[in-house]
């Protein structure tokens, strides 16, 4: 939003001299630059700045992947604890509305006659098109999800209400309703999907999701249709089964082939958030409840060894995970999870929990947007919970991961039979980094069911008890939660950027702009 208003504020000052003179125009050109910026370059920017924002040590580091207890950090527990940092919301707020502004440009490039030539030649209009109205299907997603009622734009609708990225008529745009942008958000995925030409590339380069192959945008956008109306089912079973149907028709992901995923580079001026997130600290480890429900001390599925694959041992140092330099151990007694929210975080050594594996904290691990594992599961979801694609989800996951063929086939022969709990337990393990989808479904579904939730008390492991001096701990929340936040508060700064509009949003939620105020779909 704010790089938005200096362009807007920019151009008026830029037209107030250009009017001084008829002949600034000609003299200010540059006869070496490109007159339309490339799209595929803006591309490449949009869905980089998406990943680099979301997936970041504070934007989900220190929120949504503590919140959902993948991870818990190991010197302080203020954000473990709810208590979250205003730059989380205002980055995440002002970055994806910075990010959807991109891919707007490149819709707007490849729509007007006399830009289309010139983007035609990285790639076809129509699919370009198409996956930029994708991405922002699937940013406003996240905004919604996170905060609500938000300014929401769409290509293919001229409803009034919907005045994101019109700045040149909507400075102060309103906020549209969630239900709104959902019911709008399953009209643009099923157009971008119909309107993809599949002979044709979505762009010759710079696409670092699918290398510009549009068959897999087509399921990409297909299998975002299943996501989304499985949110909003319980709401409106009526539009969500219409689109299911149709984007199940169309075809959506049907392996890990099919995963739609950020890459990053090997060097660290192109590595992933993560992997620039631990190169001179140590702030996160895996944390206690996602441990032990891989251990099989909670839950009923038993040990997993995907554990192996997600964390490292806990004598493992993060100097040796980063070099990928040490042995990794098939013996579930050498992992353990830090304690979450736990305030005595800085009295524990570090050998007493594991951090997250190599195969996580490497400069090109790539950030997944959406995999066919989580598609498995909401087909089983959808089909009430079949036993069929509750084991496929958990192959997929686990094949993802690495894991040898002979204990996939053990594990998943093994499974306890299909049911709502088993079925969404288990996304929620292959969900693992992907953490503000987990925190939308846990809202959504109220699963998994093996989370550490404020008033429980935990009893620390003999390593951990003998460090801390105490043998268990209780949680305490920061702020008046019984369970996780349900949302994220609006940013303070769009108070005086859009106050009015942000009020009248703020009016619809039960509990005022707090995170104890439910989304609509929130029901469970």
């Amino acid at each position: 939003m704010k790089k938005i208003l200096i362009a807007t504020m920019f151009f008026a000052i830029s037209s107030a001299f250009i009017s001084c003179s008829e002949d600034i125009e000609d003299y200010n050109k540059n006869p070496n630059a490109p007159e339309v910026v490339p799209t595929n370059t803006v591309f490449n920017r949009a869905t980089k700045l998406y990943t680099d924002v979301m997936r970041s040590s504070f934007n989900s580091g220190r929120l949504t992947l503590n919140w959902v207890e993948y991870w818990g950090q190991t010197a302080y527990a203020d954000e473990d604890r709810y208590l979250f940092r205003e730059t989380s919301v205002e980055s995440i707020y002002s970055n994806l509305y910075l990010a959807a502004n991109e891919f707007k440009t490149i819709i707007d490039i490849n729509a007007d006659p006399d830009t289309a030539g010139e983007a035609s030649a990285v790639g076809a209009n129509a699919n370009q098109i198409a996956a930029s109205r994708i991405m922002l299907a699937y940013l406003f997603h996240k905004l919604t999800d996170s905060f609500g009622d938000v300014p929401y734009y769409s290509y293919g609708s001229d409803d009034p209400e919907f005045q994101a990225l019109n700045v040149d008529e909507f400075q102060s745009p309103v906020f549209a309703t969630q239900e709104k942008i959902y019911a709008d958000l399953l009209k643009e995925l099923r157009e971008a999907a119909d309107m993809i030409v599949l002979s044709e590339p979505v762009f010759i380069s710079g696409d670092n999701i699918f290398d510009g192959d549009a068959s897999k945008w087509k399921k990409f956008a297909n299998s975002l249709i299943l996501r989304v109306a499985t949110r909003v089912k319980s709401t409106n079973a009526g539009l969500a089964n219409s689109a299911i149907s149709a984007a199940i028709n169309d075809g959506v992901m049907t392996s890990n082939a099919d995963n739609a995923a950020q890459a990053y580079g090997e060097t660290d001026l192109e590595s992933s958030p993560w992997w620039s997130a631990f190169i001179s600290r140590t702030d996160f480890a895996v944390a206690h409840p996602f441990v032990n429900l891989l251990k099989g001390e909670t839950g009923n599925f038993g040990p997993d060894p995907r554990l192996f694959k997600m964390a490292a041992p806990k004598t493992v140092t993060i100097s040796q995970i980063k070099a990928d330099d040490y042995e990794e151990s098939t013996n579930y007694d050498d992992y353990e999870g830090v304690p979450y929210a736990f305030e005595s975080l800085n009295q524990l050594g570090a050998a007493t929990f594991s951090y997250p594996s190599s195969n996580v904290l490497k400069p090109d691990y790539s950030e997944v947007l959406m995999e066919y594992a989580e598609v498995a599961f909401l087909l089983s979801e959808n089909n009430n919970f079949s036993q069929a694609e509750y084991e496929n989800g958990v192959r997929a996951s686990m094949e993802k991961w690495g894991v040898a063929s002979a204990d996939v086939d053990a594990f998943v022969a093994n499974l306890p039979a299909a049911n709502r709990a088993n079925v969404l337990n288990q996304k929620y393990v292959a969900l693992y980094m992907q953490s503000h989808e987990a925190f939308a479904e846990y809202r959504r579904t109220g699963f998994p069911d093996v989370l550490f939730l404020p008033g429980e008390t935990y009893t620390l492991p003999t390593e951990q008890a003998d460090d801390a001096n105490v043998t268990s701990y209780t949680f305490q929340p920061a702020v008046n939660a019984t369970d996780l936040p349900y949302r994220l508060t609006y940013p303070v700064s769009i108070q005086t950027l859009n106050g009015a509009n942000r009020q009248q949003a703020v009016s619809g939620l039960s509990n005022g702009d707090t995170i104890l105020s439910k989304l609509f779909w929130d029901n469970n």
